[in-house]
């Protein structure tokens, strides 16, 4: 049927959206993976930036390993989910250093705080690998990933080559709150070799931990833990904010492929199948 809404998906960059629209005329164009913001022809966007207006945009979620090793972990007989204030760990630190100058300052001044009272979990692998499962990286596998996301009341989400990121998806559908300092969340202009601009712009008003920089991180992780039950609170309010914002998100994501198309022009023209 001619107006029935479709997506056209591509993962390669060099499959441009006059490519993917010659072979799918009646779809509207997607490139995933594109965290630097560098393609700007396709019509609907997984990484939010302010230079590129009036896409559709469909969050990240988190990433297919991820979900499927939650799928799992959630169908358990033995599955509980935890308040922050039951969980094993104040907050974890899994990331891997080499996709941010910021993250090797974050390592840093973790490792200099290993005397520290707090409970948390680290692994900050030296350089980033496409598979996490893989056994020739450092980084953790991706089932232990989302149970030590589970077991932790704050997940840090230090900006890699974006601020927008998996991480945040997941620890908030893990029940764990996300960790950002002000500098990656607020950040204006292109961030690190990325044209994207204001990333986290639907993120702003989310009842995450913000903090002024990384150096106030655990005075003040200290001083929340040491309050349950505001500690649970903010994990409530956080899901209540992400329950809504992806069911408003989403919307308008529905609303945008169920537009009519706006051209009905050949874009087949020149190019070579």
């Amino acid at each position: 049927v001619n107006n029935t809404p479709c997506l056209a998906v591509s993962r390669e960059r060099d499959c441009d959206s006059k490519k993917l629209k010659c072979n799918y005329p009646q779809c509207k164009t997607m490139l995933t993976g594109d965290e630097r913001c560098r393609a700007r022809s396709h019509d609907v966007r997984a990484y939010y930036s302010a230079t590129i207006p009036n896409k559709g945009y469909l969050p990240l979620g988190p990433r297919l390993d991820s979900w499927t090793s939650f799928r799992k972990i959630h169908s358990s007989h033995q599955f509980l989910f935890q308040p922050t204030s039951k969980r094993q760990f104040a907050f974890n630190a899994i990331f891997s250093q080499s996709t941010n100058e910021g993250r090797q300052e974050l390592a840093k001044i973790i490792e200099d705080q290993s005397d520290s009272n707090l409970s948390f979990f680290t692994i900050m692998a030296k350089r980033w690998n496409v598979n996490a499962n893989s056994l020739l990286t450092e980084q953790l596998n991706t089932d232990s990933y989302i149970e030590v996301l589970l077991d932790s009341a704050f997940t840090l989400a230090p900006a890699g080559h974006n601020p927008e990121c998996f991480r945040l998806f997941e620890a908030v559908e893990a029940g764990s709150i996300p960790v950002l300092v002000k500098g990656d969340l607020h950040k204006k202009s292109s961030f690190h070799n990325s044209q994207c601009k204001e990333a986290l712009h639907h993120w702003y008003d989310a009842p995450m931990l913000v903090l002024d920089s990384w150096n106030d991180l655990f005075p003040t992780v200290e001083r929340l833990m040491g309050d349950h039950e505001a500690l649970d609170e903010m994990q409530v309010k956080l899901r209540t904010w992400y329950d809504e914002y992806m069911h408003s998100v989403v919307g308008g994501f529905e609303d945008f492929m169920l537009e009519a198309a706006i051209e009905e022009k050949s874009v087949c023209d020149d190019i070579l199948l």
